[in-house]
Protein backbone atom coordinates (compact mmCIF):
# COMPACT_ATOMS: atom_id res chain seq x y z
CA UNK A 1 0.00 0.00 0.00
CA UNK A 2 0.97 3.15 -0.90
CA UNK A 3 0.50 6.03 1.93
CA UNK A 4 0.39 9.91 1.02
CA UNK A 5 3.93 11.77 1.01
CA UNK A 6 4.07 14.70 3.94
CA UNK A 7 0.70 14.36 5.16
CA UNK A 8 0.44 11.88 8.05
CA UNK A 9 1.81 9.80 6.44
CA UNK A 10 0.15 6.69 8.56
CA UNK A 11 -2.75 8.68 8.63
CA UNK A 12 -4.60 9.07 5.25
CA UNK A 13 -4.89 8.10 1.82
CA UNK A 14 -5.59 9.42 -1.66
CA UNK A 15 -9.02 8.47 -3.45
CA UNK A 16 -7.20 5.90 -5.41
CA UNK A 17 -5.30 4.04 -2.30
CA UNK A 18 -8.75 4.02 -0.38
CA UNK A 19 -10.64 2.43 -3.39
CA UNK A 20 -8.38 0.10 -3.88
CA UNK A 21 -7.98 -0.58 -0.12
CA UNK A 22 -11.62 -1.55 -0.37
CA UNK A 23 -11.89 -3.08 -3.51
CA UNK A 24 -14.63 -0.92 -4.61
CA UNK A 25 -15.13 1.89 -7.59
CA UNK A 26 -14.00 5.81 -6.98
CA UNK A 27 -17.80 6.79 -7.16
CA UNK A 28 -18.75 4.07 -4.21
CA UNK A 29 -15.92 5.11 -1.63
CA UNK A 30 -17.76 8.95 -2.38
CA UNK A 31 -20.97 7.18 -1.46
CA UNK A 32 -19.52 6.11 1.87
CA UNK A 33 -18.16 9.38 2.63
CA UNK A 34 -21.56 11.36 1.54
CA UNK A 35 -23.05 8.12 4.00
CA UNK A 36 -20.06 9.20 6.49
CA UNK A 37 -18.67 5.97 6.88
CA UNK A 38 -15.49 7.25 6.39
CA UNK A 39 -13.86 10.92 6.95
CA UNK A 40 -11.99 13.10 4.30
CA UNK A 41 -10.50 16.22 4.63
CA UNK A 42 -9.39 18.71 1.73
CA UNK A 43 -5.66 18.99 1.00
CA UNK A 44 -4.34 22.50 1.00
CA UNK A 45 -3.42 23.99 -2.25
CA UNK A 46 -5.64 21.55 -4.14
CA UNK A 47 -8.88 20.16 -5.36
CA UNK A 48 -7.93 16.65 -3.95
CA UNK A 49 -9.10 15.58 -0.94
CA UNK A 50 -7.03 13.11 1.99
CA UNK A 51 -9.32 9.89 3.35
CA UNK A 52 -8.70 8.74 6.95
CA UNK A 53 -6.69 5.26 6.68
CA UNK A 54 -8.44 4.11 9.97
CA UNK A 55 -11.76 4.38 8.40
CA UNK A 56 -10.91 2.82 5.11
CA UNK A 57 -9.57 -0.33 7.22
CA UNK A 58 -12.54 -0.49 9.08
CA UNK A 59 -14.74 -0.66 6.82
CA UNK A 60 -12.52 -2.93 4.51
CA UNK A 61 -12.54 -5.21 7.94
CA UNK A 62 -16.05 -5.31 7.87
CA UNK A 63 -15.87 -6.21 4.56
CA UNK A 64 -14.19 -9.24 5.03
CA UNK A 65 -16.22 -10.26 8.16
CA UNK A 66 -19.56 -10.35 5.49
CA UNK A 67 -17.61 -12.09 3.27
CA UNK A 68 -16.47 -14.99 5.67
CA UNK A 69 -20.04 -15.56 6.70
CA UNK A 70 -21.44 -15.32 3.32
CA UNK A 71 -23.90 -12.13 4.16
CA UNK A 72 -24.01 -8.92 4.77
CA UNK A 73 -25.61 -9.10 8.25
CA UNK A 74 -22.21 -7.24 9.94
CA UNK A 75 -23.15 -4.11 7.71
CA UNK A 76 -27.17 -3.74 9.11
CA UNK A 77 -25.93 -0.87 11.55
CA UNK A 78 -25.61 2.78 10.51
CA UNK A 79 -24.07 3.64 6.66
CA UNK A 80 -24.86 0.50 5.29
CA UNK A 81 -26.21 -1.60 3.11
CA UNK A 82 -25.68 0.78 0.34
CA UNK A 83 -28.18 0.55 -2.47
CA UNK A 84 -28.12 2.43 -5.59
CA UNK A 85 -30.18 5.50 -5.73
CA UNK A 86 -30.23 8.41 -7.88
CA UNK A 87 -32.66 10.55 -5.99
CA UNK A 88 -30.65 12.38 -3.13
CA UNK A 89 -26.90 12.40 -2.22
CA UNK A 90 -24.61 14.61 0.15
CA UNK A 91 -20.67 15.64 0.03
CA UNK A 92 -21.56 16.42 3.65
CA UNK A 93 -22.23 20.15 2.91
CA UNK A 94 -24.81 20.31 0.87
CA UNK A 95 -27.82 17.79 -0.02
CA UNK A 96 -29.15 17.47 -3.54
CA UNK A 97 -31.88 16.53 -5.11
CA UNK A 98 -31.28 14.91 -8.26
CA UNK A 99 -27.84 16.91 -8.22
CA UNK A 100 -30.26 20.18 -7.70
CA UNK A 101 -29.09 22.12 -4.44
CA UNK A 102 -32.19 21.37 -1.67
CA UNK A 103 -31.38 24.50 -0.14
CA UNK A 104 -31.79 26.55 -3.28
CA UNK A 105 -35.21 24.71 -3.80
CA UNK A 106 -36.15 25.14 -0.68
CA UNK A 107 -35.95 28.82 -1.42
CA UNK A 108 -36.67 29.13 -4.95
CA UNK A 109 -39.38 26.32 -5.42
CA UNK A 110 -43.23 27.49 -5.62
CA UNK A 111 -44.50 24.28 -3.36
CA UNK A 112 -43.25 20.92 -2.22
CA UNK A 113 -45.82 19.65 -5.21
CA UNK A 114 -42.76 20.95 -7.97
CA UNK A 115 -39.96 18.85 -5.92
CA UNK A 116 -42.02 15.50 -5.89
CA UNK A 117 -42.30 16.43 -9.59
CA UNK A 118 -38.66 16.33 -9.57
CA UNK A 119 -38.26 13.49 -7.15
CA UNK A 120 -40.28 10.85 -8.73
CA UNK A 121 -38.99 11.65 -12.30
CA UNK A 122 -41.84 13.43 -13.74
CA UNK A 123 -41.19 15.74 -16.61
CA UNK A 124 -42.89 18.42 -14.86
CA UNK A 125 -45.33 19.46 -12.40
CA UNK A 126 -48.65 19.68 -14.74
CA UNK A 127 -48.36 15.76 -15.42
CA UNK A 128 -49.20 14.79 -11.75
CA UNK A 129 -52.53 14.07 -11.55
CA UNK A 130 -54.92 17.32 -10.09
CA UNK A 131 -57.85 14.68 -9.46
CA UNK A 132 -59.11 15.07 -5.88
CA UNK A 133 -59.81 12.24 -3.25
CA UNK A 134 -62.57 11.71 -1.28
CA UNK A 135 -62.50 10.36 2.73
CA UNK A 136 -66.12 8.33 3.37
CA UNK A 137 -67.67 9.41 6.37
CA UNK A 138 -67.00 5.72 8.21
CA UNK A 139 -63.19 6.80 7.66
CA UNK A 140 -63.76 10.36 9.42
CA UNK A 141 -65.66 8.68 12.35
CA UNK A 142 -62.59 6.89 12.50
CA UNK A 143 -60.50 9.32 12.62
CA UNK A 144 -62.31 10.75 15.35
CA UNK A 145 -61.74 8.14 17.89
CA UNK A 146 -57.67 9.10 17.46
CA UNK A 147 -55.62 12.01 19.70
CA UNK A 148 -55.90 15.03 17.73
CA UNK A 149 -52.61 15.89 18.62
CA UNK A 150 -51.45 13.14 16.81
CA UNK A 151 -52.93 12.97 13.65
CA UNK A 152 -49.95 10.55 12.23
CA UNK A 153 -51.15 7.82 14.05
CA UNK A 154 -54.72 8.37 11.96
CA UNK A 155 -53.05 8.46 8.72
CA UNK A 156 -50.96 5.18 9.32
CA UNK A 157 -54.76 3.39 10.11
CA UNK A 158 -56.69 5.04 7.35
CA UNK A 159 -53.70 4.76 4.61
CA UNK A 160 -53.93 1.20 3.92
CA UNK A 161 -58.13 1.14 3.87
CA UNK A 162 -57.93 4.02 1.32
CA UNK A 163 -55.58 2.01 -1.23
CA UNK A 164 -58.00 -0.99 -0.75
CA UNK A 165 -60.71 1.59 -2.47
CA UNK A 166 -58.24 2.56 -5.09
CA UNK A 167 -59.03 0.23 -8.04
CA UNK A 168 -55.78 1.63 -9.42
CA UNK A 169 -53.06 1.00 -6.68
CA UNK A 170 -51.58 -1.79 -7.97
CA UNK A 171 -50.56 -0.19 -11.09
CA UNK A 172 -47.15 0.27 -9.79
CA UNK A 173 -45.76 2.14 -12.94
CA UNK A 174 -43.75 5.42 -12.53
CA UNK A 175 -47.22 7.49 -13.93
CA UNK A 176 -49.30 4.96 -11.86
CA UNK A 177 -47.27 5.25 -8.54
CA UNK A 178 -46.62 9.19 -8.74
CA UNK A 179 -50.63 9.53 -9.36
CA UNK A 180 -50.85 7.14 -5.79
CA UNK A 181 -47.83 9.53 -4.43
CA UNK A 182 -50.21 12.37 -4.69
CA UNK A 183 -53.05 10.38 -3.22
CA UNK A 184 -51.35 9.91 -0.23
CA UNK A 185 -49.54 12.97 0.09
CA UNK A 186 -52.76 15.39 -0.01
CA UNK A 187 -54.55 12.50 2.35
CA UNK A 188 -51.93 12.72 4.96
CA UNK A 189 -51.79 16.98 4.76
CA UNK A 190 -55.73 16.71 4.72
CA UNK A 191 -56.07 14.85 8.22
CA UNK A 192 -52.70 16.29 9.76
CA UNK A 193 -54.72 19.24 8.79
CA UNK A 194 -58.40 18.40 10.06
CA UNK A 195 -59.95 19.20 6.27
CA UNK A 196 -61.18 17.58 3.45
CA UNK A 197 -58.31 16.26 0.67
CA UNK A 198 -57.83 18.85 -1.80
CA UNK A 199 -55.74 20.49 -4.45
CA UNK A 200 -54.12 23.39 -3.01
CA UNK A 201 -50.42 23.50 -2.34
CA UNK A 202 -49.45 21.48 1.03
CA UNK A 203 -48.14 24.25 2.58
CA UNK A 204 -50.96 26.53 2.12
CA UNK A 205 -53.50 24.40 3.41
CA UNK A 206 -51.26 23.36 6.13
CA UNK A 207 -50.58 27.62 6.74
CA UNK A 208 -54.73 27.90 6.55
CA UNK A 209 -55.44 25.48 9.02
CA UNK A 210 -52.56 26.52 11.65
CA UNK A 211 -53.72 30.27 11.18
CA UNK A 212 -49.93 30.74 10.26
CA UNK A 213 -50.24 32.28 6.41
CA UNK A 214 -48.03 34.85 7.15
CA UNK A 215 -45.11 32.12 7.48
CA UNK A 216 -46.25 29.81 4.75
CA UNK A 217 -42.88 30.44 2.94
CA UNK A 218 -41.05 29.31 6.50
CA UNK A 219 -43.83 25.91 5.73
CA UNK A 220 -42.99 25.58 2.39
CA UNK A 221 -39.39 25.60 2.84
CA UNK A 222 -39.74 23.19 5.49
CA UNK A 223 -41.60 20.69 3.60
CA UNK A 224 -39.13 20.95 0.66
CA UNK A 225 -35.80 20.13 2.80
CA UNK A 226 -37.50 17.12 4.66
CA UNK A 227 -38.46 16.00 1.38
CA UNK A 228 -35.90 13.16 1.44
CA UNK A 229 -32.42 12.21 3.13
CA UNK A 230 -31.63 8.91 0.85
CA UNK A 231 -31.52 5.95 2.68
CA UNK A 232 -32.82 6.91 6.60
CA UNK A 233 -34.76 4.30 8.50
CA UNK A 234 -38.36 5.33 7.73
CA UNK A 235 -37.10 5.18 4.09
CA UNK A 236 -35.31 1.75 3.87
CA UNK A 237 -38.69 0.67 5.39
CA UNK A 238 -40.52 1.42 2.64
CA UNK A 239 -38.13 0.17 -0.32
CA UNK A 240 -38.16 -3.18 1.52
CA UNK A 241 -42.38 -2.67 1.38
CA UNK A 242 -42.37 -1.87 -1.96
CA UNK A 243 -39.41 -4.77 -2.88
CA UNK A 244 -42.19 -7.04 -2.08
CA UNK A 245 -44.91 -5.00 -4.22
CA UNK A 246 -46.89 -3.66 -1.42
CA UNK A 247 -48.35 -0.33 -2.96
CA UNK A 248 -47.79 3.28 -2.43
CA UNK A 249 -50.61 3.32 0.37
CA UNK A 250 -49.14 0.60 2.11
CA UNK A 251 -45.79 1.49 2.04
CA UNK A 252 -45.95 4.86 3.26
CA UNK A 253 -47.66 3.43 6.40
CA UNK A 254 -44.82 1.13 7.17
CA UNK A 255 -42.87 4.80 6.70
CA UNK A 256 -45.08 6.18 9.01
CA UNK A 257 -45.01 3.56 11.78
CA UNK A 258 -41.03 3.72 11.41
CA UNK A 259 -40.90 7.88 11.72
CA UNK A 260 -42.57 7.61 14.54
CA UNK A 261 -40.04 5.40 15.95
CA UNK A 262 -38.30 7.61 18.86
CA UNK A 263 -35.18 7.16 17.61
CA UNK A 264 -36.32 8.45 14.06
CA UNK A 265 -39.06 11.36 13.99
CA UNK A 266 -39.30 11.24 17.70
CA UNK A 267 -36.35 13.20 18.45
CA UNK A 268 -38.18 16.41 17.12
CA UNK A 269 -40.61 16.36 19.55
CA UNK A 270 -37.81 15.94 22.53
CA UNK A 271 -36.04 18.92 21.00
CA UNK A 272 -39.21 20.88 21.47
CA UNK A 273 -39.62 20.03 25.01
CA UNK A 274 -35.76 21.31 25.50
CA UNK A 275 -36.39 24.33 23.68
CA UNK A 276 -39.76 24.97 25.72
CA UNK A 277 -37.92 24.19 28.62
CA UNK A 278 -35.09 26.50 28.38
CA UNK A 279 -37.54 29.42 27.17
CA UNK A 280 -39.82 28.92 30.26
CA UNK A 281 -37.36 28.23 33.02
CA UNK A 282 -36.54 30.63 35.68
CA UNK A 283 -32.64 29.37 35.31
CA UNK A 284 -29.74 30.17 32.63
CA UNK A 285 -30.29 29.03 29.72
CA UNK A 286 -27.15 27.01 29.77
CA UNK A 287 -28.29 25.70 32.98
CA UNK A 288 -30.86 24.19 31.43
CA UNK A 289 -28.88 22.17 28.79
CA UNK A 290 -26.61 21.26 31.75
CA UNK A 291 -29.06 19.88 33.53
CA UNK A 292 -30.25 17.42 30.48
CA UNK A 293 -26.66 15.89 30.63
CA UNK A 294 -26.01 15.96 33.93
CA UNK A 295 -28.96 13.57 34.40
CA UNK A 296 -27.47 11.19 31.65
CA UNK A 297 -30.18 12.07 28.72
CA UNK A 298 -28.82 12.32 25.30
CA UNK A 299 -29.54 16.14 24.07
CA UNK A 300 -31.77 16.15 21.19
CA UNK A 301 -31.96 17.86 18.17
CA UNK A 302 -28.15 18.62 17.88
CA UNK A 303 -25.08 16.84 15.66
CA UNK A 304 -25.46 14.79 12.99
CA UNK A 305 -22.85 12.26 11.80
CA UNK A 306 -23.35 13.16 7.77
CA UNK A 307 -22.67 16.81 8.99
CA UNK A 308 -19.77 17.34 11.09
CA UNK A 309 -19.56 21.14 9.65
CA UNK A 310 -23.58 21.71 10.42
CA UNK A 311 -26.30 20.40 9.10
CA UNK A 312 -27.33 22.06 5.53
CA UNK A 313 -30.90 21.96 6.11
CA UNK A 314 -30.84 23.36 8.95
CA UNK A 315 -28.74 25.76 8.60
CA UNK A 316 -31.09 26.59 6.32
CA UNK A 317 -34.29 26.99 8.24
CA UNK A 318 -32.68 28.63 10.56
CA UNK A 319 -31.17 31.50 8.18
CA UNK A 320 -34.96 31.91 7.41
CA UNK A 321 -36.06 32.18 10.95
CA UNK A 322 -33.48 34.61 11.34
CA UNK A 323 -35.35 36.97 8.87
CA UNK A 324 -38.15 36.90 11.43
CA UNK A 325 -35.66 37.88 14.69
CA UNK A 326 -37.54 41.35 14.77
CA UNK A 327 -40.49 38.89 16.42
CA UNK A 328 -39.72 38.68 20.06
CA UNK A 329 -40.52 34.89 19.99
CA UNK A 330 -38.34 34.47 16.65
CA UNK A 331 -35.50 35.68 18.98
CA UNK A 332 -36.39 34.12 22.03
CA UNK A 333 -36.18 30.85 19.93
CA UNK A 334 -32.70 31.42 18.16
CA UNK A 335 -31.07 33.02 21.50
CA UNK A 336 -32.14 29.26 23.14
CA UNK A 337 -30.73 27.24 20.14
CA UNK A 338 -27.53 28.91 20.51
CA UNK A 339 -27.44 28.45 23.80
CA UNK A 340 -27.69 25.22 23.42
CA UNK A 341 -25.11 24.87 21.03
CA UNK A 342 -22.57 26.25 22.77
CA UNK A 343 -22.90 24.52 25.75
CA UNK A 344 -23.11 21.12 23.84
CA UNK A 345 -20.48 22.01 21.26
CA UNK A 346 -23.04 20.76 18.37
CA UNK A 347 -24.61 22.36 16.01
CA UNK A 348 -28.36 21.97 15.57
CA UNK A 349 -29.93 19.53 13.13
CA UNK A 350 -33.06 19.03 11.20
CA UNK A 351 -35.02 17.30 13.82
CA UNK A 352 -33.96 20.48 16.10
CA UNK A 353 -34.75 23.15 13.33
CA UNK A 354 -38.17 21.92 12.83
CA UNK A 355 -38.79 21.79 16.60
CA UNK A 356 -37.55 25.62 16.84
CA UNK A 357 -39.77 26.75 14.02
CA UNK A 358 -42.60 24.73 15.44
CA UNK A 359 -42.35 27.18 18.60
CA UNK A 360 -41.80 29.66 16.70
CA UNK A 361 -45.00 29.35 14.96
CA UNK A 362 -46.39 28.62 18.15
CA UNK A 363 -47.58 24.95 17.06
CA UNK A 364 -48.09 22.59 19.30
CA UNK A 365 -45.09 19.63 20.26
CA UNK A 366 -45.71 16.69 17.31
CA UNK A 367 -46.35 19.97 14.46
CA UNK A 368 -42.43 19.08 13.55
CA UNK A 369 -43.04 15.61 13.20
CA UNK A 370 -46.00 16.36 11.06
CA UNK A 371 -44.07 18.69 8.81
CA UNK A 372 -41.56 16.15 8.46
CA UNK A 373 -44.09 13.28 7.39
CA UNK A 374 -45.60 15.32 4.82
CA UNK A 375 -42.66 16.33 3.14
CA UNK A 376 -40.48 12.92 3.53
CA UNK A 377 -43.60 11.14 1.77
CA UNK A 378 -42.39 13.22 -2.05
CA UNK A 379 -38.95 10.77 -0.70
CA UNK A 380 -40.65 7.75 -0.39
CA UNK A 381 -42.90 7.91 -3.25
CA UNK A 382 -39.70 8.67 -5.25
CA UNK A 383 -37.93 5.66 -3.69
CA UNK A 384 -40.85 3.25 -3.62
CA UNK A 385 -40.92 3.85 -7.52
CA UNK A 386 -37.31 2.99 -7.75
CA UNK A 387 -37.54 -0.36 -6.01
CA UNK A 388 -40.42 -0.94 -8.35
CA UNK A 389 -38.22 -0.38 -11.29
CA UNK A 390 -35.73 -2.13 -10.22
CA UNK A 391 -37.75 -5.32 -9.38
CA UNK A 392 -35.84 -7.27 -6.55
CA UNK A 393 -36.94 -8.21 -3.15
CA UNK A 394 -34.64 -6.81 -0.56
CA UNK A 395 -34.00 -9.68 1.41
CA UNK A 396 -30.47 -9.70 3.75
CA UNK A 397 -29.72 -12.34 5.65
CA UNK A 398 -29.05 -13.19 9.38
CA UNK A 399 -26.25 -14.82 10.53
CA UNK A 400 -27.22 -16.97 13.37
CA UNK A 401 -25.09 -16.86 16.92
CA UNK A 402 -27.54 -19.08 18.97
CA UNK A 403 -26.77 -22.22 20.67
CA UNK A 404 -26.42 -25.08 18.14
Amino acid sequence: MVLLKGMDEAGYMTATEAAAELNVSVATLYAYVSRGIIQSEARSGTRARRYRAADVRALANKHKVATKHGDSSKLLSFGAPLLDSEITFTDGLKLYFRGRDASQLAANSGSLESVAALIWGCDDEPKLSTGSIELPPEYLDLAGTVDPDYPLVTCQALLPLMGQRDVRAYDLSREGASRAGLNVLRLVTALVSGVTPTTRPVHAVLSSAWKVEEHDDLLRSALILGADHELNASTFTVRVAASAGAPIYHAAAAGLATLQGARHGGEIERTYRLLQEILDSRQKDAEVVAGWMRRGESVPGFGHPLYPSGDPRAQTLLGLLNRHRSSRGAADVIQAVNTAQSVTGKLLNFDGALAALSLHLGLAAPAGLCILAIGRVVGWVGHAIEQYQDQRLIRPRARYVGLR
